[in-house]
């Protein structure tokens, strides 16, 4: 039997969604605010991706995980995503190691550029994982009161 917190994996997936959003509302990263903001969302956006994986992984008994990369290819093997979104997903992971150990010299213009680039397919992510969860699960059935 599964135990899939499927709460929290909501909670997560909605988080990555509004940061989405909120990202596509950026049309440049010049100021300092908007640089500020690229960093938070993208640093954010990362960290529920592999949050999210770990929780699906943990959740549906799948394979150990070895590196951050790792947990993208057992979702792939295990058709939660697609090869073509866990190599954008990689590009986007990659830029963590920027964002917590060279943060004094960040290149905005790069993290805005790469991340702008992989949006299309990572405005997949939170959808093929609630339709993995619902085709695993079924349909939730009960709800808090």
């Amino acid at each position: 039997m599964y135990f899939v917190d499927r709460e929290k994996i909501e909670e997560q997936l909605s988080y990555i969604e509004k940061q989405i959003g909120i990202f596509t509302e950026l049309k440049e990263c010049e100021t300092i605010i908007e640089k500020l903001a690229v960093e938070r969302i993208v640093h954010m956006v990362i960290e529920a991706v592999l949050d999210v994986g770990n929780s699906m992984i943990d959740g549906f008994i799948m394979r150990d995980p070895g590196s951050y990369e790792d947990i993208l290819d057992i979702l792939e093997d295990e058709k939660v995503i697609t090869a073509e979104m866990c190599e954008s997903y990689k590009r986007i992971i990659m830029l963590r190691k920027s964002l917590l150990q060279f943060y004094t010299n960040i290149n905005h213009e790069e993290l805005f550029e790469v991340f702008q680039t992989e949006l299309t397919v990572l405005k997949h992510f939170a959808p093929n994982v609630r339709e993995y969860i619902e085709n695993e699960l079924g349909p939730v059935t009960t709800f808090k009161p």
